[in-house]
């Protein structure tokens, strides 16, 4: 367990899953990260090693049933439906953010997709842009049905519980 990790939640999350854009009605909202500065100096590399801790077991679901959300997207979407892997993209200042990336190819180890959310933190990064990243990147999928509820976003889901589990401390 993260020590103080109810201390450390809101000043770890790099905008975080913000809601793709078809799925704009689903619970998950951008949260921002706080700066070094307001963090207490914490260096980026050290907020992400935190926030990885923190994301370790709902990332290791995620990963344990990646195989057959792969099948199901390969397999082909119900009309209405979106496939998204969630990673991370980091700018020259080692800033970190996760991102939504609705796949468009998916082959062997590569996938390619476009950025689906808006980015809060990381900006040499833009929504809609295209991103080529290997598997070994994935810390999440989602798929996305017509009527905007989802099923995955294991991390997603556990950070907002645990943001609403720190504002009941507030």
């Amino acid at each position: 367990m993260l020590p103080h990790r109810t201390a450390f939640f809101p000043l770890l999350l790099a905008s975080l899953y913000g809601a793709p854009a078809l799925a704009q009605q689903a619970a998950d909202r951008p949260v921002t990260v706080a700066t070094a500065a307001e963090a207490g100096s914490v260096a980026p590399a050290q907020s992400m090693a935190l926030f990885d801790q923190l994301i370790a077991k709902p990332m290791q679901e995620a990963l344990r049933t990646l195989p057959q959300a792969r099948k199901r997207f390969e397999a082909g979407l119900k009309p209405g439906e979106a496939f998204y892997l969630t990673t991370r993209v980091v700018d020259a200042d080692g800033r970190f953010e996760q991102v939504f990336v609705q796949v468009t190819q998916w082959e062997d180890t590569y996938v390619q997709g476009t950025i689906a959310n808006t980015l809060q933190t990381v900006q040499s990064y833009t929504t809609g842009q295209t991103l080529e990243f290997t598997t070994k990147a994935v810390y999440d999928w989602t798929i996305v049905r017509a009527d905007g509820s989802e099923e995955g976003n294991y991390v997603g889901k556990f950070l907002d519980i645990q943001s609403r589990l720190d504002r009941l401390g507030e």
